[in-house]
């Protein structure tokens, strides 16, 4: 019996002995987590441990928009480029928020992206509006120009202040002015005028100055607004006057190109400090990937939208240059009252790239 009992224990030992040995190597090569050393935890993120991690992206744009494509693009080349060790969930129409609130959930670590206007974002890193005054480009590649360069990325880099992450610029098209009742040739033509704009004190400051009347309402409530007289146009790109119908209840269209508010991806601070230098490479790379798609899509788009208003009979005003010259001195005076001095030191590097 003691000799059966001294041959059990020795075996439990020898077993047990084994055990740890195979313990103290570190585990093996298809373990997700890494045994970690000297005493440090594992990594806090999914991506920087290898593990998979799901991200979600907001966006007020509808899915077939041009640039929820270019969203939606962004996110396929993560997931690709990462072997789906990274999936960006999309989220458009507003699904989850306005853009001012979606921008408060990165902030917060609630969100992890969102696709937003610079006249959202503004509030959050004030340098960008001296990138969006009336009128302060020459086109759309002074415009690029400015974004791709030191100031563009400048401007970025004061998200950071508020737990924001500037990831990458989108082309916004031209803004210009379209109502209806009548042709826009000058700043007379506007007295009087209701017209509908984003609710920021810039753009309320912008039809004051030219003589109508500024009324802050939301996107979505454009249409029906001009279609019941609470306003008599609005003013946004070629590509949403088509897509969005306003063609139908406002067919004077000028353009006067007043503005180019960039559009951005910004990402959480918590979220791109939790993924690893590497990973944070690939988003930045995959945005800009996307980005320089959208630039060539989206001026496609705009010439496709411009045939396609004129077909549909709307009147479509180019401005001569004595006239967009009474525009710009209509708001030359904002320069000096909107914007602070660091703001109209970024504008004279803008002016002089122009």
């Amino acid at each position: 019996m003691k000799k059966s009992l001294v041959t059990l224990l020795a075996v439990v030992m020898l077993l047990a002995l084994c055990a740890g040995c195979s313990g103290n190597n570190g585990g093996s090569a298809g373990d997700s987590t890494p045994a970690a050393s000297g005493g440090e935890s594992a990594p806090d993120s999914g991506s920087a441990s290898g593990e998979s991690v799901v991200l979600r992206l907001a966006n007020s744009h509808n899915a077939e928009h041009i640039t929820s494509q270019a969203c939606q693009m962004f996110a396929d080349l993560v997931n690709e480029k990462t072997g789906g060790r990274i999936t960006i969930e999309c989220h458009f129409a507003g699904e989850l928020g306005d853009e001012r609130s979606t921008i408060e959930q990165c902030q917060f670590g609630g969100l992890d992206f969102t696709r937003v206007s610079s006249g959202a974002s503004a509030e959050f890193a004030p340098l960008m509006n001296a990138l969006q005054m009336p009128y302060e480009y020459t086109s759309v590649d002074h415009l690029f120009e400015v974004l791709d360069g030191e100031i563009g990325q400048e401007v970025f880099e004061t998200f950071k202040n508020n737990n924001l992450v500037g990831i990458t610029y989108l082309h916004p098209g031209s803004r210009n002015f379209f109502n209806s009742i009548r042709e826009i040739h000058t700043p007379a033509d506007m007295a009087g005028m209701k017209i509908r704009v984003s609710e920021s004190d810039l753009m309320l400051t912008l039809m004051s100055s030219l003589g109508a009347a500024g009324v802050g309402l939301p996107f979505n409530d454009t249409y029906s607004s001009i279609q019941t007289s609470v306003v008599d146009g609005a003013e946004n790109n070629m590509t949403s006057y088509i897509e969005m119908s306003f063609w139908e209840v406002a067919p004077y269209w000028t353009y006067d190109g007043h503005s180019y508010m960039p559009d951005m991806i910004l990402a959480s601070k918590q979220t791109m400090d939790k993924l690893s230098a590497e990973d944070q490479q690939i988003i930045f790379d995959c945005a800009k990937e996307a980005e320089i798609w959208h630039r060539d899509a989206w001026e496609e788009s705009e010439a496709k939208n411009a045939k396609i208003a004129e077909e549909k009979g709307c009147t479509l005003t180019t401005l001569t240059p004595d006239e967009l010259k009474a525009f710009q001195d209509a708001v030359a005076p904002m320069y000096d009252s909107f914007l602070d001095a660091d703001q109209q030191a970024i504008v004279e590097r803008v002016q002089a790239l122009g």
